[in-house]
């Protein structure tokens, strides 16, 4: 009986450890894409292991439609209060890398990518 009384209260403790780490709310996400306020595309945005990944899931363009399934945020880390930092952003048509910061509120994911000491800011909305 012991051993029953120690066994459910163990797998209590750990229940209630993995509910006090839930899931990040941008996992599992899709947002709508906006560029100089048009609709540009569709990415979803996925954790593991705490990282966040954003993959290009639709687009808008002709030109863009071969971008479709490239990953285009990679490494992207919570830092509490919805803000995240840490990872990079593609601009898919360039090919180029961008360091990034996102900012979540609501159901608004501001983004800004850096270039050296310059940067660019978007806004996507959350579908």
């Amino acid at each position: 009986m012991k051993l029953f009384t120690k066994t459910t209260l163990a797998v209590a403790g750990i229940s209630l450890a993995s509910m006090a780490f839930a899931a990040d709310p941008l996992a599992n996400t899709t947002w709508q894409t906006y560029d100089e306020g048009k609709p540009k595309g569709t990415v979803k945005i996925t954790e593991s292991n705490g990282v966040l990944t954003g993959t290009l899931i639709s687009t808008n363009s002709a030109k863009g439609k071969k971008h479709v399934g490239t990953t285009i945020i990679k490494g992207l880390k919570a830092d509490g209060g919805g803000k995240y930092s840490g990872g990079t952003i593609t601009d898919p048509e360039k090919g180029k890398d961008y360091r990034m910061t996102a900012q979540l509120s609501g159901s608004t994911l501001k983004l800004k990518g850096y270039i050296g000491p310059f940067s660019r800011s978007q806004e996507w909305k959350k579908k």
